[in-house]
Formats: C-alpha cells, sequence, structure tokens
C-alpha cells in the first residue's frame, strides 16, 4: 500500500524522473502486482490455456469455430491461426473480460486506499487511466498465454508447419489489443457512473457487448475495411470469401454461408473439414489505424469516466436501499414495540422457549431479498404475471417466463452472499443448526418467490394438460435460488451469479436450447437432461452445505 499511495505524490510534484507515462506505471504497475498475488489471474491464465486450444480444433472435430459453406476453412497457417485466435480471444474479452477486470475501484474504496489516494496530488484523469492501465495489462497477460499456444498448437496440428512467430502475432494482438483496452477503459467508466457500479452495470455492458457484436456482423456486407468493427470480423468474412471464391469458382461469395464460434453437430463427426490456404489480411498503415480508433475511443471513455468520478467522497457500496412498504408486513414489528423493547429490562424478559421457528426465517429471508426494490420492480413484474393470464401459450413460454426467469437476477444472487457482506457471519454463525437452516430457508424462500412469479403460468399448465411444463418451472425455481447459494457461498459475492445466469438466460431460454433452458418451457427435455437438472441442483444445494459448513469452521 505504501508504494501506491507514495508514487502519486512523487509524480505530481515532478521529481525530475517522472513522465506522464512513468505516472501511470508507478501507479498501474501496483495494482496489476496486487491483482497477481491472488489466485484469480492465476486461473485466467489457465482458463485462457484451455480455450485458445479449443479455438483451434482439428480438421475431424466434431465442432467448428470457423466453418464456410458447413465444410470450408483456411488452414492454420501462422497468419490464420493468429486472425481466428485474435478474434475469438477479442470476443471472450468483449463478453467476459469485463466481468473478469472490474472492481478496482471499488476495492480502493472499499479497503480505504481510495481517500488517501484522493488526498494526494494526482488526478482523476490519471488514476483512472492507470486503472484502465491495469486492466489493459491483465489482458495483455492473458494475450501472451493465448500467444504462445497458438504457436504450440500450429505446430502440433501439422496442417502448415512453417514457422513465422510474427506473422501470427500480428494479427492477434491487431485484433485483440484494441478490444482489450476497449474493456478496460469500459470497466474503469461503469464503476464511476454510480447506477452502473453494480449489478445493473453488469446487465448493461452485457446487452452493450451484444450490441456491439451484432452490429459488426451486420456490417458484413457494408463494411470491407472493417474500421468501424471492434473485432474486425467483416474484414476476416470478405477476405476468406474472396479467396475461397478464387479457388473455388463454383463457390459463391455469400456470408450468410459463414459461422463464427462454437458451432458444435453430430454430422461433422469423423468428417474432415477441408482446408485452402490463406495469407491473411493486409496489415497497412490504413488497416492498422482504423484499430488505432478503437483505442482513441478507450481514451474517451477514460475522460468521460474523469467527469462522473466522485474523488472516492462516495461510500462504499453497502446493500442499503430505501424500506420496501409493500412487503413490510413480513416484518410485523410497529415502531411502539422497538420502542417499548428499547426500554425493557433484560430481567423482564419471558424466558426463550426452544422452537423450529423455520417459518419465521423464511419469512425473513423473503423480507431481506425483496428489501429496497423499487415500486417500479413490482409494478413491472406484476404486470408480466398479469399478462401470462391472458397471452397465448406461445408468449408465455418464450416470451414472458424467460423474461419472468431474470427478473430477480439483481438481488438474487445475495442469498449464499449476505452475511460475508454485510459483516452479519459472526452474529448468524453463532445460533444453533447454522448451515442446515439457513441454506434451506435460502431456498425455500427463493423458490417462493419463482413460483409466485409463474403461479398463473403453472396453472394454465396444469389446467390445459402441460405439466412437464409446470414441473421444468417448479425445478427452475429451486435450480436458480440453489445456483445463487452455492457461488454466493463460495465466491462471497454476487456478480459470478449474475453473470452466469445472465448468459443462461440469453443462451437458454431466449434461444430455446434446451440444454442451458433452466426455466424448462421453452424447450422439451429428453429423460436424461431432466436428470441432469435435478442431480445438478441437488449438487449445487450440496456445493452450498459444504461452502457454508466450511465457513462456520473457520
Amino acid at each position: 500500500m505504501s508504494a501506491a499511495v507514495a508514487s502519486p505524490d512523487r509524480v505530481a510534484r515532478g521529481d525530475g524522473r517522472a513522465t506522464p507515462l512513468g505516472g501511470l506505471w508507478r501507479l498501474a504497475w501496483p495494482d496489476f502486482l496486487e491483482r497477481a498475488r491472488r489466485p484469480g489471474l492465476v486461473v485466467s491464465l489457465l482458463v485462457m490455456v484451455w480455450l485458445t486450444n479449443g479455438m483451434l480444433p482439428p480438421a475431424i472435430a466434431g465442432y467448428r469455430t470457423y466453418v464456410m459453406h458447413d465444410r470450408f476453412r483456411p488452414e492454420y497457417g501462422p497468419e490464420w491461426v493468429g486472425t481466428l485466435v485474435g478474434i475469438l480471444t477479442g470476443l471472450y474479452f468483449l463478453i467476459f473480460g469485463f466481468y473478469l477486470v472490474r472492481g478496482s475501484i471499488e476495492r480502493d474504496r472499499r479497503t480505504g486506499v481510495g481517500p488517501i489516494l484522493a488526498a494526494a496530488r494526482v488526478s482523476r484523469r490519471r488514476y483512472l487511466a492507470s486503472k484502465a492501465l491495469s486492466h489493459l495489462m491483465v489482458f495483455v497477460s492473458m494475450l501472451l498465454v493465448a500467444f504462445v499456444v497458438a504457436l504450440v498448437a500450429q505446430r502440433l496440428l501439422g496442417e502448415n508447419r512453417r514457422f513465422d512467430p510474427l506473422a501470427t502475432a500480428l494479427p492477434l494482438f491487431a485484433i485483440a489489443l484494441p478490444v482489450a483496452a476497449f474493456v478496460s477503459a469500459g470497466a474503469v467508466l461503469f464503476e464511476c457512473v454510480p447506477w452502473l457500479a453494480g449489478g445493473g452495470g453488469n446487465v448493461a455492458w452485457f446487452f452493450a457487448s451484444m450490441g456491439l457484436l451484432v452490429s459488426g456482423l451486420l456490417g458484413t456486407h457494408a463494411n470491407a475495411s472493417g474500421s468501424h468493427d471492434l473485432l474486425a470480423i467483416p474484414s476476416v468474412m470478405r477476405e476468406t470469401s474472396v479467396r475461397l471464391h478464387a479457388l473455388h469458382p463454383e463457390i459463391p461469395v455469400d456470408f450468410n454461408q459463414l459461422s463464427l464460434g462454437v458451432d458444435v453437430s453430430s454430422r461433422w463427426r469423423g468428417v474432415a473439414q477441408e482446408t485452402f490456404p490463406w495469407r491473411g489480411l493486409r496489415w497497412d498503415a490504413g488497416a492498422l489505424a482504423s484499430r488505432a480508433l478503437w483505442l482513441a475511443a478507450a481514451a474517451g471513455l477514460v475522460a468521460l469516466a474523469a467527469l462522473a468520478f466522485d474523488r472516492f467522497e462516495r461510500p462504499a457500496r453497502a446493500g442499503a436501499g430505501r424500506a420496501s412498504r409493500p412487503w413490510a408486513w413480513f416484518a410485523r414489528t410497529r415502531p411502539a414495540a422497538v420502542a417499548a423493547r428499547r426500554t425493557t429490562s433484560v430481567a423482564a424478559l419471558a424466558p426463550a422457549t426452544r422452537g423450529l421457528g423455520f417459518t419465521g426465517l423464511v419469512r425473513a429471508e423473503l423480507a431481506l431479498l425483496l428489501h429496497g426494490q423499487s415500486p417500479w420492480w413490482y409494478a413491472v413484474a406484476g404486470g408480466l404475471v398479469i399478462a401470462t393470464v391472458f397471452a397465448p401459450f406461445d408468449v408465455v413460454r418464450f416470451g414472458l417466463l424467460p423474461v419472468l426467469s431474470v427478473w430477480p437476477l439483481l438481488f438474487l444472487g445475495a442469498l449464499g452472499a449476505r452475511d460475508r457482506r454485510d459483516g452479519t457471519e459472526p452474529l448468524v454463525f453463532s445460533v444453533a443448526r447454522p448451515v442446515a437452516r439457513p441454506l434451506a430457508a435460502g431456498a425455500l424462500a427463493g423458490m417462493l418467490l419463482y413460483l409466485a412469479l409463474g403461479a398463473a403460468s403453472l396453472l394454465r399448465f396444469a389446467v390445459t394438460g402441460h405439466p412437464d411444463w409446470a414441473a421444468g418451472w417448479m425445478l427452475g425455481s429451486l435450480l436458480v435460488p440453489a445456483l445463487a447459494l452455492a457461488l454466493g457461498t463460495w465466491t462471497g459475492g454476487t456478480r459470478f451469479f449474475e453473470v452466469l445466469l445472465l448468459f443462461a438466460w440469453y443462451v437458454g431460454p431466449m434461444h430455446r436450447l434446451a440444454g442451458l433452458d433452466y426455466t424448462g418451457v421453452t424447450a422439451p427435455r429428453s429423460p436424461q437432461l431432466w436428470t441432469l437438472a435435478l442431480a445438478l441442483t441437488a449438487a449445487l444445494l450440496a456445493a452450498a452445505w459444504i461452502g457454508r459448513a466450511r465457513l462456520v469452521r473457520r
């Protein structure tokens, strides 16, 4: 901490050795080292090794990461390996990297380092730029790992053994590095805007990243240079299609016959993908300048964040909010009774009687879940529930119920993380049965909330003879709280749950993928999937039990 606190003052005084870049480095390097001391960075690098290897499937693999006309792709030469890994790594940074790096400003605020830095003579812009640089250093370490794995994978795959590290590194870093810089600056901006600093920012970034990705894909026909696309996807699709057409004139240039990403199909098992030579994009001054535009955009985001930054005048987020009047009856406590208890002698209190009191515990968990929610949350939830009564079945199954399934996202993750977040672990862990009863009450409270949101739909499913849909929603109403309990207990926070459920919702219920449809209503489930869903729910509850028992014994 001392190095991180002393360096800003030294930089601000201009002691003869400090430069603007050196000042940023002196702020960013200790922050990066603090991240490096945690196991999270090591895990991220290991995940990067696994992902990079998976980005380059063999020709006979049962999945594809880039396929043209259902059977072609460029051969794994240095240029294509660097280009494909650069695009897919940039895609990973855009969608998931934001959640890996965000939180450093809030950590300074929570640990008390922030106010010390605010008292030093360092500008807001320099402090925020150092945070963005620290984020970027994390991404660069992951890119270096991806680069090494890509070189090794190219040699092992053996389609083109020409060894040219520069030809691999140029497209990889030219494509992925601007994405990393943009995401790094975006993470800083979201932390400086109060209403984006919490779970709402996680949701907002998800839709923003999807918008950037879709806009790039839509620009494939109109944007030959790719300068307006963050991932350079239009340029790559256009150049590979033109090359394939030159080698096989009978195959037209059709961008609708290209697929980028993990595409799994049983028809590809044992069928080798046909390859063709490709020497990569032309990385001239114009192409590099188009990528540098995104670096300028990242600098602009940092400057915008400096306008919104409060310089640590706002206290750390503690989950406090306005009282939830519509659910105040859960507390069953009147102000007069509270005042009376405050003036009552301990000797006059009646002796405690032993009893389960489980109903009261569930009621308390529900009250904590719903405490502080805006009236707009109840208004939208009520409107959606009413709509499920009158809307057609297809609208209910494919629209209303998926939205209702994600509506409690921003507060349901507190089920397993609330005690650690609010510092109540010593108090809660000192009661009788501190593992089983709170976990059961939390799971039941979350389940009751989901059953209430889907009550009208469940009644319609039962009356019209669709018990499988009703059973799917009922199982999902337990699976999601079990996921929140397990992840909150083991991570101590809500971010992992929010991100995981958000992506499962987007891929599962919204795209009707049965394997990830936790609602059980948008896609038919096979007996194997029913067994898997039941086993996953039981495993998550067991993981929450083990994690909480570990915390109690600690």
